[in-house]
């Protein structure tokens, strides 16, 4: 009887343990001993800021509160997979750009942050195109970086002895040198698109209003007739330039100096400011989704507090990423960022820092244009321009 009584005790430990193991898996959301997951994907790309420096930050400053599965896809993408999982949703928060933003305003996913959590994601430390962007959006979305998306022109030093600084000038040189010069499609390019709303801006015309574009039009297919194809991705319009196949090509100013600071730029290539336009802000923000559990909410906005406050958002300046928080500063950054930093600021062109800080800037920047008319514009360009190719 002894013997059965022990085996007995030792079933009942057994069943126990298993019980308990099975419901420490049921509660590794949150409700147990484990960390809560906290599910962020970004449709903007940016992988070597957000995945490799915040998120880390992140669960190490919460002692393992919290962990974060990261994850990527297009803006519609994203959208998409929001929409599909319905209410029983698993993401809690999204990285977006101007595409991503306006268009979970409409489908209604996101919440509207300001005012109700201005203190959490800092909004009285904005600069001012973070504050410009965050009007232009009814606070819908918690602005990361604030940097120009262009015009610059990357250029081969060997072959372009003077390049040049304004439209009209590339327009004179495209004509001396058919053949040499490309930019890559509009709808699936940053550096495209700064080429082709700062074209707009030094046409006189308003990229709001499409149906305007008269003289842009006109500049883009006459410049197209020396232009063999439109690639269909940045990188293959830079192997172009980098290969000697083309001189001149658009870039922009941060992405640029960070290229160059790797060595993914030959030393014989070089880049120029467009004086005859305003640099297009491109911008990142973060966005929740609307209506989260209590429990998952504040977990969101635990991170938005974390990753907008000025101290993150300072370690962006290592990556080309200026922060839209205008109180983080270069001497923020953590000891093991500050090379990179340093190597970066270095590369950066003349007309884009001031006292070795990274700036647009004043009165040198324009808002990316609205949805609408952005959407328009990229039709009419694949069916005026890209077309006759």
């Amino acid at each position: 009887m002894q013997r059965k009584g022990w085996l007995l005790l030792i079933v009942m430990i057994t069943v126990s343990l298993l019980l308990g193991a099975c419901g420490g898996d049921e509660s590794s959301g949150g409700s147990g001993d484990g960390p809560m997951t906290l599910t962020i994907y970004t449709a903007a790309g940016g992988d070597e800021y957000y995945n490799d420096i915040v998120i880390p930050m992140f669960e190490e400053a919460t002692d393992g509160k919290y962990k974060v599965d990261y994850g990527r896809g297009t803006p519609q993408e994203v959208i998409n997979k929001i929409k599909s999982q319905g209410d029983n949703g698993t993401i809690d928060l999204v990285i977006t750009g101007l595409d991503g933003l306006p268009l979970g305003i409409e489908e209604g996913i996101w919440e509207q942050l300001l005012p109700e959590y201005a203190e959490e994601v800092h909004a009285e430390q904005w600069n001012e195109i973070g504050q410009a962007y965050i009007d232009k959006f009814d606070g819908h979305g918690a602005p990361v970086t604030t940097g120009s998306g262009g015009p610059i022109l990357m250029y081969n030093t060997k072959t372009v002895e003077n390049p040049p600084t304004t439209y009209a000038e590339l327009k004179d040189w495209v004509e001396e040198n058919p053949g040499k010069f490309t930019y890559p499609a509009v709808p699936s390019s940053g550096p495209a698109r700064g080429f082709f709303f700062g074209l707009v801006q030094s046409m006189g015309e308003d990229f709001n209003d499409p149906s305007s574009l008269d003289e842009t039009w006109t500049y883009l297919e006459e410049v197209g007739e020396t232009i063999e194809f439109y690639p269909t991705k940045t990188s293959d319009a830079f192997d172009l330039l980098f290969e000697g196949a083309v001189d001149i090509v658009p870039h922009t100013p941060f992405w640029y100096a960070d290229n160059k600071a790797i060595n993914t730029i030959p030393p014989h290539v070089e880049a120029v400011k467009l004086e005859d336009t305003k640099q297009v802000i491109d911008s990142h923000f973060y966005v929740m989704l609307k209506d989260l559990p209590e429990d998952r909410k504040k977990a969101a906005l635990e991170f938005l507090e974390f990753a907008t406050s000025k101290e993150i958002q300072a370690q962006g300046f290592a990556r080309g990423f200026l922060p839209a928080n205008g109180e983080a500063i270069p001497d923020m950054l953590e000891t093991e960022y500050q090379e990179s930093y340093d190597t970066l600021v270095d590369a950066v062109m003349p007309e884009f820092k001031e006292d070795n800080k990274m700036v647009v800037k004043e009165d040198d920047w324009v808002l990316f244009p609205d949805l609408e008319p952005t959407n328009e514009l990229y039709n009419l360009w694949e069916e005026k321009i890209q077309a006759q190719k």
